[in-house]
């Protein structure tokens, strides 16, 4: 084990003055950190770089030695463009102690790696790559709802309250705990989403050689007045306003019994392959949205028919035109192609033709009455 340094080195180092006013409580981190085998040199980086408090729950999250790109392609035995198309299809960055201008990558990463490798038996090596993507991609949202959770809710309260450097350390070391073993008690719900994916398919798929093509009723809902209103909001207002919009649509959507796709800013997309459920959800959320004192008003458009499904995502003319028609909508209102309507039990009014971004030719609509 390193020698811990002591009081004297850490002063020398610039990472202690016996006189600022938190002297003790920047002694008490130091000394917890250099028990941890924190080096004097990466204390001063971390210093350096604003990440004092945060060393240790680093060191935890992404531990042991940051490799070259040249030994870890040798150790992964993967060639120079594998190698390279798997880092970036995961999304991977620089982080702290790799090599300057490289990822750095670990001991356990060697490993994923070759578990991406052995995709190519499976898929085809493009196809594999756009898995990867995916997985890189959900990955990296999960890890930024998680940290920018800890950031609004915890630390920032933390850091209002005058708490100490050292406390705070503690506490981020201490939130960081509970990644351990969370990919196994992920598990049972990737299975159940895995499972509920194939469900899906079944019962949607249009192509049955392909399999590219399914039939959803796809919806979007966007809220008029939200660039105007969150101009003038505080960066907790809008944090505030994106956190319930993002609750409610879940909650809507899901109780209609349709699916959340993703939300974009302030609007959602959803689908369902069941017409009446779609249509419910949507009904749902312009209700819930219009009730809701905030300055915004919703507006949406649905439409039905085939789509391409690929990484998570629907795309096709289906998809385009939903998406238009709740572009074209005034507020208040639910736009609906003739398809999805005579595919339903609902009843609907006729809104004319509508000349949309994109396409040649009007569109003929009706309107869910309110």
């Amino acid at each position: 084990m390193a020698e811990i340094p002591d009081v004297d080195e850490l002063e020398a180092a610039g990472l202690y003055d016996p006189a600022a006013p938190n002297a003790d409580d920047r002694l008490r981190l130091l000394e917890w950190l250099c028990g941890m085998g924190v080096g004097v040199d990466e204390l001063r980086s971390a210093l350096d770089y604003g990440a004092l408090s945060s060393v240790a729950s680093d060191r935890w999250l992404v531990p042991g030695r940051r490799m070259s790109r040249v030994e870890a392609i040798e150790r992964s035995g993967l060639t120079d463009d594998t190698f390279d198309a798997y880092v970036a299809a995961l999304g991977y960055e620089p982080i702290q102690g790799a090599p300057e201008g490289e990822v750095g990558i670990t001991e356990p990463e060697i490993d994923l790696l070759a578990s991406i490798e052995r995709l190519t038996g499976l898929f085809e090596r493009d196809e594999a790559l756009s898995l990867v993507r995916v997985i890189g991609s959900a990955l990296s949202r999960i890890a930024e709802a998680a940290v920018s959770l800890f950031l609004a809710d915890v630390e920032s309260a933390h850091v209002r309250q005058g708490g100490s450097e050292f406390d705070l350390a503690r506490t981020v070391y201490d939130a960081v705990q509970l990644v351990e073993g969370l990919g196994a008690r992920l598990d049972p719900a990737l299975r159940r989403h895995m499972l509920q994916a194939a469900e899906r398919t079944r019962a949607t798929s249009i192509d049955e050689i392909e399999r590219f093509q399914y039939r959803y009723a796809v919806g979007f809902v966007d809220l008029v007045g939200f660039t105007a209103i969150s101009r003038d909001m505080t960066a907790e207002d809008l944090s505030a306003f994106v956190g319930r919009f993002e609750r409610t649509a879940h909650e809507v959507v899901s109780g209609a019994g349709a699916r959340v796709v993703k939300l974009i800013g302030d609007e959602v997309m959803f689908v369902d392959p069941d017409p009446n459920s779609a249509v419910e959800a949507g009904r749902a959320l312009i209700d819930t949205f219009s009730s809701m004192d905030d300055g915004v008003l919703p507006r949406g458009g649905m439409a039905f028919g085939s789509v391409v499904l690929r990484g998570g995502d629907y795309y096709g003319s289906v998809v385009n035109i939903a998406s238009r028609l709740a572009d074209a909508a005034v507020p208040g209102e639910l736009l609906v192609t003739t398809d999805l309507a005579d595919a339903t039990h609902c009843s609907f009014e006729p809104a004319g033709r509508r000349m949309l971004k994109g396409f040649d030719a009007p569109i003929v609509v009706r309107s869910l009455p309110h």
